[in-house]
């Protein structure tokens, strides 16, 4: 670790970084990146359980009765997560309190109701870790943001997904798939008030479940869209490491053996590897964040060619000087590149909802 920053500052003092990355990023990411490269499994949950309890502590989100004020859990046949629905963030409550959930019972509010647009989250982790609420916080701004500068109501379905190796592909895919079923079939919610939400692994999850409906289950309906942060879309071109990255190539081949667990069939397949897809042709409209210094980038950037070649409307934000899902990341992003996603999220969101309206009407 200490070599690696070393490394970093002497590069930033000789003006050999990119100019768009501030200092301090850099040097997060220097130092997070030997924890990624050389860790077990059992390691890395280890640590991302304690990185993300202290996370949970400073957003003011440490303990189950506080993230019980904004999420409830849910479950349906084959799949459980939390329901985290709209709540008025921007109207003050009688008892002036600074917590604009504290007098609002969630638990009484039906999954899929009181919003505009559902938003189905899978949350990243490289397969093995993370959870349904690792982003509750980030969710929390966003559905303000939106409500604020869009006028729309989102409410958000987080899948708890079961986790690599323990499980191996497909389990977690159909878990997703699951969870979409029942919220339109049992939850009345149209699969067009439906946007797929994923970052990183769970961007692959996102678009391998979207691919699996498109193929299989065309009775559901596509949904609305996908908002896709820093997705791992498993191009065969080779990954590099970069000092200004701390996403190794060691760990993405470690996890993703976990999730498809050396199986030839499962390698292959365009619901593990979307960018090979025979064709991403009738996929609905996509977002896609890219962090302009992360290794994942020209994979990314293929993904975003193949699909617009194949007539899927994709919108890109690339973020210069910003490594892998920074946008989610208080450490390595600054608030207005977080505002800024935020703001394109919810224009993505509000179109989507335009759409459904119209073939509403």
């Amino acid at each position: 670790m200490t070599a690696r920053v070393a490394k970093y500052t002497g590069l930033y003092l000789t003006g050999k970084t990119p100019k768009t990355q501030p200092y301090m990023f850099g040097i997060k990411g220097a130092m997070l990146f030997p924890v990624i490269e050389t860790v077990s499994l059992r390691q890395a949950r280890a640590f991302e359980k304690t990185v993300l309890s202290v996370v949970d502590f400073t957003q003011g989100l440490g303990s189950p009765a506080k993230k019980a004020k904004w999420a409830t859990p849910v479950s349906g046949q084959g799949w459980k997560g939390f329901w985290i629905p709209f709540q008025d963030q921007l109207t003050k409550n009688d008892n002036k309190s600074k917590d604009a959930s504290n007098n609002v019972e969630i638990a009484d509010i039906p999954i899929g109701t009181g919003c505009d647009m559902v938003v189905l989250a899978i949350h990243g982790g490289g397969y093995i870790d993370g959870d349904a609420l690792m982003s509750l916080n980030y969710f929390k701004h966003w559905m303000k943001s939106a409500q604020m500068e869009q006028q729309i109501k989102i409410g958000i379905v987080a899948v708890e997904y079961s986790l690599s190796p323990e499980v191996a592909y497909p389990v977690a895919m159909n878990e997703i798939i699951a969870a979409y079923t029942d919220l339109i079939q049992n939850h009345n919610v149209s699969s067009k008030r439906i946007v797929l939400f994923g970052d990183s692994a769970g961007g692959n999850i996102t678009l391998g479940t979207s691919l699996k409906l498109r193929d299989a289950f065309q009775e559901l309906g596509a949904p609305a869209g996908h908002i896709l942060v820093c997705p791992w879309v498993r191009s065969s071109d080779p990954l590099e490491n970069s000092m200004f990255d701390f996403v190794s190539t060691t760990g993405c081949e470690i996890y993703t053996e976990a999730y498809i667990q050396n199986q030839a069939e499962n390698m292959h397949s365009p619901y593990t590897s979307p960018i090979s897809a025979p064709t991403l042709a009738g996929l609905a409209p996509m977002l896609i964040f890219i962090g302009g210094v992360e290794i994942l980038r020209p994979s990314i950037e293929k993904f975003v060619a193949k699909a617009c070649a194949e007539e899927v409307e994709v919108t890109t934000v690339l973020k210069e000087g910003r490594s892998h899902n920074y946008m989610l990341l208080d450490d390595i992003s600054t608030p207005e590149d977080r505002f800024e996603a935020w703001q394109a999220m919810s224009k993505f969101v509000v179109e989507a909802h335009n759409r459904f309206q119209k073939i509403s009407a």
